[in-house]
């Protein structure tokens, strides 16, 4: 005998099964993207490897001036917003801790909701940070930075391979690949209008805020901040692509740069 209500469960339950493998898949998309690269994919790198360049050149002066400068009105203003210091630990919102459970959150709400745009902004974001957090440990097995709290007058104390010690993973920042990749999905999967600007601002004010705190060198945060804009970007043409089934799905990982980073 038919029964609605075993049949919806069954139903949302294969729906779910099969985000879960979408969202796998889109994870593997990204990481397998250099595979992939096409001429204005190495433009694109190109481009980010001078933005890299340039922010490496400022990383010592920045560092001394945020230390000679502690009553300078962006020390102030983000030391008691977007620090470790603040009332409120909104930098957080940048970390895993905050990140899967507000999207395992927006998820269910769409499941129980029935609202598919929901469902895509609690996967594409979780999504987007999976896919940073894997990359981020294979750079940490690969290549170790002390953090400027360790040593604040050489950005340069590198070694290879890398090594488990939190202490040197400053290269590349996390918080702000974490934000920025679910910023960057969310602005390109739906239209955001006026709210864009204010997500992108908020995202690059948490990696200034772990700057300031002495967690990440400038070009740590520019190195995040590209890469979680890329990997946004990425996941949510694949999820696009997938409501138009004649096109195919993008299986590389193009790196479009088109905002500036506070300094």
């Amino acid at each position: 005998m038919w029964q609605p209500g075993v049949a919806t469960a069954q139903l949302r339950a294969d729906s779910a099964r099969q985000d879960l493998r979408r969202l796998a898949g889109d994870v593997w998309s990204v990481w397998t993207s250099p595979a992939h690269t096409t001429n204005e994919d190495f433009r694109g790198l190109a481009a980010a490897a001078a933005l890299t360049g340039a922010a490496a050149t400022a990383d010592r002066p920045l560092e001394q001036w945020i230390r000679d400068h502690p009553d300078a009105w962006p020390v102030r203003t983000l030391k008691h917003a977007l620090s470790e210091e603040a009332r409120y630990p909104a930098y957080e919102l940048g970390s895993g801790q905050y990140i899967l459970p507000i999207s395992a959150a927006l998820y269910l709400a769409g499941s129980a909701g029935r609202s598919r745009k929901l469902r895509d902004a609690g996967l594409g974001c979780a999504t987007a940070h999976l896919t940073s957090a894997g990359a981020r440990e294979i750079v940490y097995l690969l290549v170790a930075r002390d953090r400027p709290r360790l040593a604040p007058d050489d950005p340069f104390r590198i070694q290879f391979p890398g090594v488990r010690d939190w202490n040197a993973h400053s290269f590349f920042s996390g918080h702000i690949a974490n934000s920025m990749g679910c910023a960057s999905f969310l602005s390109h999967r739906f239209e955001l209008h006026a709210a864009t600007p204010l997500l992108y601002a908020f995202t690059m004010a948490i990696g200034a805020g772990r700057i300031f705190d002495g967690r990440h060198w400038l070009s740590d945060t520019m190195v995040g901040g590209l890469f979680g804009y890329a990997t946004g970007r990425a996941i949510a043409a694949r999820m696009l692509a997938r409501e138009r089934p004649s096109m195919p799905a993008p299986v590389a990982m193009p790196i479009m740069v088109s905002f500036s980073f506070p300094l």
